[in-house]
């Protein structure tokens, strides 16, 4: 729970700062969306509020000097408001010496006035138009750091009881985004960038999760999901204290990473070394050899995992070498540690659309993997033995591996099987597709030409 989270406020340190490059029309933004689902009394609140305590101290202290450069602005603000209000009513009273481009002058004044807002990070109870508008005033980057799962009622319509995730989606990628309602100011921001850090119970997870619009418009394929093991029942008392040079430690590096905010760097973007570059490729070609087996059910989430590797990679490059960031190109080392974790979350991922029932069971996807391998076979053949049919389907090494996957076929009617007498020796194994399922698949595939057509 507390590696993942810090990955997280890794994550909002950067992100916006830095992009990481795999391939030269191929950019990444630094920012992460994670869900931490455990359960209550797992202390997920406490764990918050430790690994947030340096944020929020950077934020103050910034503040603090700010203080009288945002007096400032808000004195000249007012000032020219009334400025301009009384030019009107002087215009619109035809008193002499004011005219309408006296008004004019006094609002460009005012519009041009360079806004100086106190410095915000992290947020946790907002609403979208609220989270746009704190956007706005910080660069276009903001953070939800949570230990609640009451964003996610929000995103789905708690307050208006219509979804809206557009924010939510195009700030993964820093896609534009503008919103027009009658009756009031559109808002639109260029580059928005968003770090998600939730923790939730099960749940609320689980409910979030089975959201239809969430799953369809890809909100859920956007999260590294995190299941850490429970402790409840055996905890100790008398724990040992976060050692206070950790704690230290820990509070530079926030305080390094946010600082990065005030260099001028000529370039922000991260380069791969000749052996990242080779990882990263092997990487993204074992993950597409996938996406239709192993990686079916999943397939939207999976989409982005190499992307969401990288950008874990590129959090990592930072942390090590903090001002060196941008001269320094990303090492082999550094890749494979990125590629460990991104196998962590790869994990956590199936078992959370698991739990959320968003998944089959394991030997439902062998049978429907089986099913597939026998259409490879000779069309003239109407069966097929064990042995041939374990050759075809590669993803398993034995019979005994393919035996719960056959099981379900026969159950459901889709092929029998039986043994062939007819040679001496051990009898063979039989395969018989049925042949209703031969015609409905020919029906079908006539069906998809006439509409192609």
């Amino acid at each position: 729970m507390v590696a993942v989270a810090i990955l997280g406020i890794m994550a909002l340190c950067l992100q916006g700062e830095f992009y990481v490059q795999p391939k030269e029309d191929w950019k990444e933004p630094l920012n992460l969306y994670i869900l931490v689902i455990a359960r209550p009394s797992e202390r997920k609140s406490p764990t918050m509020k430790e690994i947030t305590d340096p944020v929020y101290k950077y934020v103050d202290e910034v503040n603090k000097e700010k203080q009288p450069e945002i007096a400032e602005y808000l004195i000249k603000k007012d000032i020219l408001s009334k400025k301009v209000d009384s030019l009107k009513k002087a215009v619109v009273g035809n008193k002499k010496n004011t005219s309408v481009k006296d008004v004019i002058e006094a609002q460009k004044d005012l519009d041009e006035l360079e806004e100086v807002t106190p410095l915000r990070i992290i947020v946790d109870d907002v609403t979208t138009e609220a989270l746009v508008k704190i956007m706005e005033e910080n660069n276009e980057r903001i953070s939800i750091v949570t230990a609640e799962g009451g964003i996610f009622g929000m995103m789905a319509g708690r307050y208006n009881n219509q979804p809206n995730i557009d924010i939510f989606l195009k700030s993964y990628s820093g896609e534009p985004y503008s919103s027009d309602r009658i009756g009031r100011k559109g808002e639109s921001i260029n580059n928005p960038l968003l770090t998600l850090l939730i923790m939730t119970q099960p749940v609320v997870a689980s409910d979030a999760m089975q959201n239809k619009e969430f799953r369809e418009r890809g909100l859920l394929a956007r999260f590294l999901y995190s299941l850490p093991s429970s402790i409840v029942g055996k905890r100790r008392y008398n724990s040992k204290p976060i050692n206070p040079n950790i704690r230290k430690a820990y509070k530079d590096l926030v305080n390094n990473l946010l600082s990065l905010r005030d260099w001028k760097f000529e370039t922000r973007t991260i380069r791969f070394s000749k052996e990242a570059n080779i990882l990263s490729e092997s990487f993204a070609n074992e993950i597409e050899s996938k996406l239709l087996d192993d990686y079916e059910e999943i397939e939207d989430w999976a989409g982005k995992f190499h992307g969401q590797t990288m950008r874990i990679a590129a959090i990592l490059h930072c942390v090590k070498h903090l001002a060196s960031t941008p001269t320094t190109e990303l090492t082999g080392q550094t890749m494979n540690e990125a590629i460990s974790i991104g196998k962590y979350f790869l994990d956590h991922a199936i078992a959370a659309f698991q739990i959320a029932g968003l998944t089959e069971a394991q030997e439902i996807k062998d049978a429907k993997y089986i099913l597939r391998c026998c259409d490879k076979r000779d069309k003239c053949d109407k069966t097929i033995t064990k042995r041939d049919l374990l050759r075809l389907c590669r993803r398993f090494k034995t019979a005994d591996e393919m035996k719960p996957g056959l099981d379900e076929l026969v159950n459901h009617g889709y092929i029998r099987i039986y043994k062939d007498n007819s040679n001496s020796g051990r009898p063979s194994d039989i395969i018989e597709i049925n042949p209703e399922y031969e015609l409905q698949k020919v029906q079908k595939e006539g069906e998809d030409n006439v509409q192609l057509l």
